[in-house]
């Protein structure tokens, strides 16, 4: 599955976004590894601040007065967290500033990330959720939530996200990837493999998109035709040994010469 990385306010990226790959099921690849796909690379906002911190999280002035920025404060604290990997850390401080702001979509989509990341799946979706009320046209908050809604197997719901998250970005090659993945969950691999075509057409170095589609064309028995896909994928990523499976099981299909 493809997860954006949380948003920047300012527009500056952080280079340590985590993008995680699903595969088509059936394809022998799992959720947990780092791909290091260019698809929908959100932004993430960034720490500038130098307000005084209490030690319980709490913006104060130099006169030891709450100020009015403790919102801002916490956001800032949040992400400064984040990027030093201090997930529990950057959660309290998101929360924190919803406390105060609850409708901050951007604090809500960082604290939907750290949520997941730490396994809490049911805040995630809650946050996405809050995230979209908001802003209802936020693509990377739907293909975020698409996945977590997936995790826990809600396929019909994790669908609509994904179709969502295309709506609002057509040319994002994960909501693609992603939409197809789930579509190919449920047995429909002939409308998965147009989204794995969109996906690999957009973004021609993406690698898991390239095996997804090939996986799906030897699911719907067009084995010839997954050949290309699966070499595009080796030849992207040689390590990635899902790819060199398949493509060693389709050419055991293919009729001796």
């Amino acid at each position: 599955m493809d997860v954006h990385a949380p948003f920047m306010r300012d527009g500056m990226k952080w280079l340590g976004a985590l993008v995680l790959t699903g595969c088509l099921a059936g394809a022998g690849c799992g959720d947990g590894g780092s791909a290091a796909s260019s698809a929908g690379k959100p932004t993430q906002r960034v720490a500038t601040s130098s307000v005084p911190v209490a030690s319980n999280g709490v913006a104060v002035s130099a006169s030891g007065t709450v100020t009015e920025e403790d919102a801002t404060a916490l956001v800032k604290r949040g992400d400064a967290a984040m990027q030093a990997g201090q997930f529990e850390e950057a959660l309290k401080s998101y929360e924190g500033a919803l406390k105060q702001n609850a409708e901050d979509e951007e604090a809500h989509f960082n604290a939907g990330f750290i949520s997941a990341r730490l396994g809490r799946t049911n805040e995630a979706i809650a946050h996405y959720q809050e995230c979209l009320r908001i802003v209802p046209e936020y693509s990377e908050a739907h293909n975020n939530l698409g996945n977590l809604l997936r995790k826990a197997g809600r396929t019909d719901e994790a669908l609509r996200a994904f179709e969502a998250a295309i709506q609002h970005s057509p040319k994002s090659s994960s909501a693609h990837n992603n939409l197809g993945t789930t579509l190919g969950m449920q047995g429909r691999v002939l409308e998965a493999i147009p989204h794995f075509v969109q996906a690999t057409e957009l973004e021609p170095g993406y690698a898991e998109a390239w095996l997804n589609l090939g996986n799906a064309y030897l699911q719907a028995g067009r084995t010839e035709e997954s050949l290309r896909p699966l070499q595009n994928a080796l030849q992207i990523n040689p390590g990635l040994e899902p790819a060199r499976r398949a493509l060693a099981r389709a050419q055991s299909r293919l009729p001796k010469r």
